[in-house]
């Protein structure tokens, strides 16, 4: 006997083997779906009428269901049968795929009854009953599809999942289910952040429209991620970490404010300081903030006090459009972010006051604590001087290092050991790694080559007995290893990493990790995060002792062209439609790095921002110039403006000891950057007036001074802006540089745009739009689109505007530019607000608002638009 199997979602069918009849839009078809619908169940005459026909049926209703049913009885013999005063379906209901969906629902097999559900559910049929019915299956279909989320959220799909629940979240603004999924999703694929912004924008949606707040289920759920999200930066707890039991008992006991850790290199302040963080970290639920402040390190080295403020307000989430240009306005905003929050705060190598002043929170519930050979005195400081370790505490030191057995069979050697090591816990952690290499050597051989060591005499001279046990370490590695050791002592930055120290010592990449990684197993380098090296200041000033005449300036020479043209390749791929500088060949075993992404690249250039900030001053005229090319562009979307003034003014000095006008050019024009956004702009004027004089001759170098002239303007002088704009333009088109002329185009639609000149904004945008496409350039085609959009809003063809503003909102998204793509939905917005679409508005604002919110710009005007719609 063969199964027919029936089908309500979309049009009504039945499927016998291989033939299908597809009964679409007929009544017939509609009283089938009917009765399927309630297959089992009797449905009177009456009833069938009012589902088929409506609440209003023709005359001669009844008889025209008799004629229906007889023509499906003819089709689909001993389907329908007569019961009583009514008609039933005789069928098992798992041959419908209406009820064999809710089968599946209910055996938790929600995959695959979500196939079936590919369309609505009698949809051929519009009469109230079935849009009821269709009305109460949306609330299954959606249960199911909830359901079906939950289960994959519980697999681990909380990537492949967020784009599918951002729509359903658009669609469902108010649905906390909805939102909790999608929170949960972020969340799961390492987006805390956007996740607890979208639970601010929920929060404040539910208040807005239903005056309510979130279920307690949602708070639950923000308030884990709050301590999830929460920052935890401090190192790695030392490991052995013995004895200073008085002093943690002090750091216990100490009330909530700033302790202040003083005393000799190499005492162990920070193996203290951080063994304590680790044990009361519980105490701070609201996170661990940590920086090294490298204040006794390198010239150059040291962590500016606005650096470590701008680290610290990144990892408490703060937006980075909220963050003030200057110092103060950013101390503010960090004791702002940590007002009423128990947050434990490490200050870790500080060098004086004025270092440490900007980044102390005054607030009652963040406790500091700093660690110095300085003494310092901030207002209210509990003072913790820190001395050597006692005998009994450094033996025990000792012993963790080589193994409580070896110790208790040489007692005498150890206690030889902790005293030539003058019971420093840096020397005892390099003597101790010493003796662990070499297990087979008694430890009374490794005291006396200790005791044989050309040692700085006077045994109280802590310093000779650190460099007695360096000097000690070093002569037990490799020759290789130990040259790798002296050249990282040349280090301009705070770190290094793999490729840098490749290049420092001119190895290719696998030779530097093997021999990086025979330093570390002699406690000489630490890896504090994967491919990134550095040591103790006191041995990095040990290493630079060594290094030899002949090879320091080599080193460094190669380092520093790793650094400058890794750097180049970084910022062409950071910036793809940038002039690419000319690059002289690296030097012979220079890594030149390269990047795949734009996501790539900008880590790579933040992660070595101190290190080329401090190698600047150190390059050769080419290579400080490159490297100030490079950090142009990602230093001032960072919003690091001193830093790139810095860079910029360094890069200028260099190029022009160079003669090369084009580079000296273009430095100009980031240099007129940087003082515009230092709120300087009559020296940015300065700059950019001698670009522009410099570049005389060289159309295409006046015509991209004059854009950046323009760029500059605020908007109280577009017109001024739009003549440069024009003048450029003209210079573009005198040399061909087609490029050029679409940047020009799209500036001038935009100027137009401002000043309610719609029909030359479409103009200019209509022809830069042409260039663009030729060109194949997404972002400059989404820019026209956004200019062409202002100007058909403006001249009042609503329908025009959406279109376009559509268009270029999918292509800033393509893109990767959250604020434009902000912009142009809100931009949407508008011409649907405009055309009278209240909700398609509503539903473009609050799209805008997400955007916004996701990309920590304020959001205040979007939401004013909402309100200002209900």
């Amino acid at each position: 006997m063969i199964t027919v199997r029936f089908t309500v979602f979309g049009g009504v069918s039945a499927r016998a083997g291989d033939r299908t009849t597809d009964f679409g839009p007929t009544r017939p078809g509609a009283l089938l779906g009917v009765l399927l619908a309630d297959a089992g169940q009797v449905v009177s005459a009456e009833e069938l009428v009012e589902r088929v026909l409506g609440d209003a049926p023709p005359p001669r209703a009844r008889a025209m269901i008799q004629t229906w049913l007889t023509r499906l009885r003819q089709t689909l013999p001993g389907l329908i049968e007569r019961d009583g005063g009514g008609y039933v379906v005789r069928v098992d209901p798992l041959e419908i795929d209406l009820h064999l969906f809710r089968h599946l629902v209910r055996t938790g097999r929600t995959a695959e009854a979500l196939e079936l559900a590919h369309d609505e559910l009698l949809s051929t049929l519009d009469t109230p009953w079935a849009r009821q019915r269709r009305a109460d299956f949306a609330g299954e279909l959606l249960a199911a599809r909830l359901g079906h989320v939950d289960a994959r959220l519980a697999g681990g799909e909380h990537t492949a999942l967020v784009p599918e629940l951002r729509a359903l979240a658009a669609e469902r603004p108010l649905d906390e289910r909805v939102a909790a999924q999608l929170i949960e999703a972020l969340h799961g694929s390492g987006r805390t952040a956007e996740a607890l912004r979208h639970f601010e924008v929920v929060r404040a949606r539910l208040a807005e429209e239903l005056g309510a707040e979130p279920s307690r289920h949602l708070t639950a759920l923000h308030r884990r991620l709050q301590a999830a999200s929460a920052p935890r930066q401090l190192p790695a707890a030392p490991k052995p970490f013995t004895g200073r039991a008085l002093e943690l008992a002090e750091l216990d006991q100490a009330p909530t404010g700033v302790v202040v850790i003083t005393g000799t290199g190499g005492v162990g302040k920070t193996s203290l300081a951080v063994h304590w963080a680790h044990r009361a970290a519980e105490r701070f639920p609201d996170g661990q903030l940590y920086v090294n402040l490298h204040g006794f390190g390198p010239s150059g080295a040291a962590v500016s006090p606005g650096d470590a403020v701008l680290r610290f307000l990144a990892a408490l989430d703060v937006p980075r459009a909220q963050v003030p240009h200057d110092l103060a306005g950013q101390s503010a905003l960090l004791r702002d972010a940590l007002a009423d929050k128990r947050v434990l705060m490490l200050l870790d190598n500080a060098t004086d006051t004025d270092q440490i002043e900007p980044l102390l929170p005054r607030t009652p519930s963040t406790h500091v604590v700093i660690t110095s050979r300085t003494a310092l005195k901030p207002a209210h400081a509990h003072a913790l001087p820190l001395g050597l370790l006692p005998p009994d505490d450094a033996r025990e030191l000792l012993a963790a290092r080589i193994g409580h057995d070896r110790a208790r069979a040489e007692p005498d050697a150890v206690d030889t050991v902790v005293r030539r090591c003058a019971r420093l816990p840096l020397a005892l952690a390099v003597a101790g790694a010493r003796a662990a290499t070499q297990p087979e050597f008694p430890l009374a051989a490794l005291a006396d080559e200790l005791a044989d060591l050309d040692a700085f005499a006077d045994d109280d001279d802590v310093t000779a007995d650190l460099r007695s046990v360096f000097s000690h370490s070093c002569k037990a590695l490799s020759p290789a290893a130990l040259r790798l050791f002296r050249l990282l002592g040349l280090m301009p930055g705070p770190d290094i990493g793999l490729a840098g120290a490749a290049s420092l010592a001119g190895l290719d990449v696998g030779e530097a990790r093997a021999l990086l990684g025979e330093l570390a197993r002699a406690n000489l380098v630490d890896e504090p995060e994967p491919g990134r090296f550095t040591c103790h200041d006191l041995l990095r000033d040990y290493a630079a002792e060594l290094a030899q005449d002949g090879e320091r300036d080599e080193a460094l020479h190669r380092l520093l062209d790793h650094l400058a043209l890794t750097g180049v390749e970084a910022g062409v791929v950071y910036t793809p439609n940038r002039h690419r500088p000319t690059t002289p060949d690296p030097a012979p075993g220079v890594v030149v790095g390269r990047f795949g992404t734009q996501e790539e690249a900008l880590a790579w250039l933040m992660t070595e921002h101190p290190t080329l900030m401090a190698a600047l001053p150190r390059g050769t005229p080419v290579q400080t110039w490159l490297m100030g090319w490079c950090l142009a562009d990602a230093l001032d979307r960072q919003a690091r403006y001193r830093d790139l003034l810095t860079s910029q003014q360094l890069a200028a000095a260099a190029v022009e000891r160079l003669g090369d006008t084009d580079a000296f050019g273009r430095t100009l024009i980031n240099l007129g950057r940087s003082l515009s956004r230092a709120g300087r702009p009559d020296e940015s004027a300065t700059a950019l007036r001698r670009a522009f004089e410099l570049y005389g001759g060289d159309p295409a170098g006046q015509a991209e001074v004059l854009l950046n002239i323009a760029m500059l303007c605020p908007d109280d002088r577009i017109g001024e802006a739009l003549e440069h704009t024009r003048r450029g333009l003209a210079l573009f088109e005198e040399c061909g540089d087609e490029h050029g002329q679409a940047n020009a185009l799209t500036g001038l639609a935009w100027g137009h745009g401002k000043l309610g000149e719609y029909a030359q904004a479409v103009e200019y945008a209509e022809r830069a739009m042409r260039m663009w496409r030729a060109m194949d350039h997404l972002v400059g085609q989404a820019e026209a689109w956004d200019n062409l959009g202002t100007g058909h809003l403006g001249l009042g063809d609503h329908a025009k505007a959406a279109e376009a503003f559509t268009r270029s909102s999918e292509m800033f998204r393509r893109a990767g530019d959250l604020p434009l793509e902000a912009g142009a939905h809100e931009q949407l917005g508008d011409a649907h607000a405009a055309a009278g679409a209240a909700e398609q508005a509503r539903q473009a604002w609050q799209k805008a608002v997400e955007l916004r919110t996701r990309a920590g710009l304020p959001a205040d005007r979007v939401r004013a638009k909402l309100e200002a719609e209900r």
